[in-house]
């Protein structure tokens, strides 16, 4: 060590200045590089939030003494701790979602009045159902607006209840019919006398979701509609099932055109047998009277004594009277048959299959093979069975072979991003390791190897009387004077650095660093 700070002593100045800079810009690195690897990450803990919510997430956040970033709408905390701190602020229920809820009431006040009550009601509802409907995977924010009239003692006055609710889909995502008609049940079920007519749905953009029904202002409804577009996309699912096994994936193209006939038929009809006679009443009556007189003549001569009467007379008389009432009953048929609803008038399927693509025996292009006749006979027979072929309806089936055309797909973002992400990864923790193996390599050791080599020793020249060494020839000793004098020097130098060469080259580079 004593020998390496004496070397470094004797040095010149500009060689001491450069070790000094170069030993300084090396720790510089290291340091820079180990506390660029060592700083802490970041991530988003909750993005595009309402301002109320920013507010109290920084202060919990602050009373936690958890350092964040507010960066392009979003807080951003250390990345350990983002799951842990989002469960426990939705412990404390935030974010809120843009409004309260029926937490306004976990504080009670005295001497508030009724009006308010029904106000702080009217909010929490609100609020509550916004957070619902936030829910939702593809809606990014939600406000709800309740309007709830006061109840009237007269019911032909009285006012009914509505609501409207404005929803911010997230990028790229749309609510379908179903979700919508969801939406709409979900308020007008939670306010009491609220009809789900009365509920209107909009989107950040202004366009209404929520249409009445057309029943009559069109040939279709939005529901009769969407169902049409769901029996096609059934027929092409059925298309494609049956024949990419056969064909090979991703080589059968159909699409599919449907007519439904929505007509709500109801048919009622009485039939009538004559022949199925049936006794429904049957009703008798007999009636029959017989009556007969005998005596003398009435009065008092033919009671008197010792008259003699006169001869008896009689009267007979008979009555017979006989009624029957038979009512039937005539067998009837009552029937009453709906026709279901919709009902197929006509399909139209058509269908692209591609063709074989075989490789030469010696190589290069494939070739395209068209199918034969019999296959795509067979393909056919097997959509109109699939499909429901019905000649009565007037359905067309086409299946046509052609050659597809492939076009290289494009790589998706995400997959790009998921490749920056690992190689930032790898970088964070390989670009330390690798510039200490390049500045150990590089210039720690050269430098080390330079500072703990010992300089040469400066042998001393011959003096010019001195004898010459051996080997010198008959021609250079008889020189004399000067030219005697430089020629012994040079061959003196000559031999010495023959048998120096590493303290000939580093008296060398003495002298052109002088």
């Amino acid at each position: 060590m004593a020998d390496l700070l004496e070397n470094i002593k004797n040095w010149p100045m500009k060689k001491k200045f450069a070790l000094a800079a170069l030993i300084g810009g090396v720790l510089a690195a290291l340091i820079l590089i180990f506390a660029w690897s060592k700083q802490t990450t970041y991530q988003v803990l909750f993005s595009n939030v309402g301002e109320g919510d920013s507010g109290l997430i920084l202060q919990k956040l602050k009373e936690l003494k958890v350092p964040y970033r507010v960066e392009g709408g979003g807080i951003l905390v250390p990345a350990e701790k983002v799951y842990e701190l989002r469960l426990q602020l939705a412990g404390q229920g935030l974010p809120q979602g843009g409004g309260i809820g029926f937490e306004i009431f976990d504080k009670t006040q005295f001497g508030t009045s009724d009006f308010v009550q029904k106000l702080n009601y009217r909010r929490a509802l609100q609020g509550e159902l916004a957070r619902t409907i936030r829910s939702m995977s593809e809606i990014e924010s939600c406000r709800v607006h309740l309007a709830v009239p006061e109840k009237n003692i007269f019911m032909d006055q009285e006012s009914r209840p509505s609501a409207s609710v404005m929803v911010k889909l997230k990028p790229g995502r749309t609510l379908t019919p179903p979700q919508v008609q969801g939406i709409v049940h979900l308020v007008s079920s939670s306010v009491e006398g609220l009809n789900p007519q009365e509920v209107t749905v909009i989107d950040q953009r202004g366009t209404l979701l929520t249409r009445a029904n057309r029943e009559g202002d069109g040939p279709l409804s939005d529901r009769q509609l969407e169902l049409q577009r769901s029996y096609e996309k059934e027929i092409e699912s059925r298309v494609v099932n049956i024949l990419e096994p056969l064909t090979g994936k991703d080589r059968v193209r159909a699409r599919a055109a449907v007519t439904l006939d929505f007509t709500r038929t109801e048919k009622t009809e009485e039939r009538y047998d004559p022949e199925g006679q049936v006794v429904r009443s049957e009703q008798k009556s007999q009636e029959r009277s017989i009556a007969g007189v005998s005596g003398g003549v009435p009065g008092t001569s033919s009671n008197l004594p010792g008259k003699k009467n006169a001869p008896m007379t009689g009267t007979g008389a008979t009555t017979q009277k006989t009624n029957e009432v038979i009512n039937y009953e005539i067998s009837k048929v009552v029937s009453r048959v709906v026709n279901p609803s919709p009902e197929v008038k006509r399909l139209t399927v058509a269908v692209v299959v591609d063709g074989n693509h075989t490789a030469p025996q010696g190589g290069g292009a494939r070739k395209y093979v068209p199918r034969t006749e019999e296959e795509m006979k067979h393909y056919e027979e097997l959509v109109k069975q699939a499909v429901g072929f019905s000649a009565e309806r007037g359905d067309v089936v086409r299946v046509v072979n052609m050659p597809f055309e492939v076009t290289p797909q494009e790589d998706s973002g995400d997959a790009g991003r998921d490749y920056w992400q690992l190689a930032a990864a790898v970088a964070r923790y390989g670009a330390p390791l690798a510039a200490f193996l390049l500045i150990f390599f590089f210039i720690l050791k050269p430098l080390a190897r330079s500072l703990l080599t010992a300089p040469p020793a400066r042998r001393p020249l011959p003096a010019p009387n001195a004898p010459l060494p051996q080997g010198v020839s008959e021609t250079e000793k008889a020189l004399e004077g000067p030219e005697r004098k430089a020629i012994a020097m040079e061959e003196d130098i000559r031999t010495w650095a023959k048998n120096n060469p590493d303290q000939a080259a580093y008296l060398i580079k003495d002298w052109t660093e002088e």
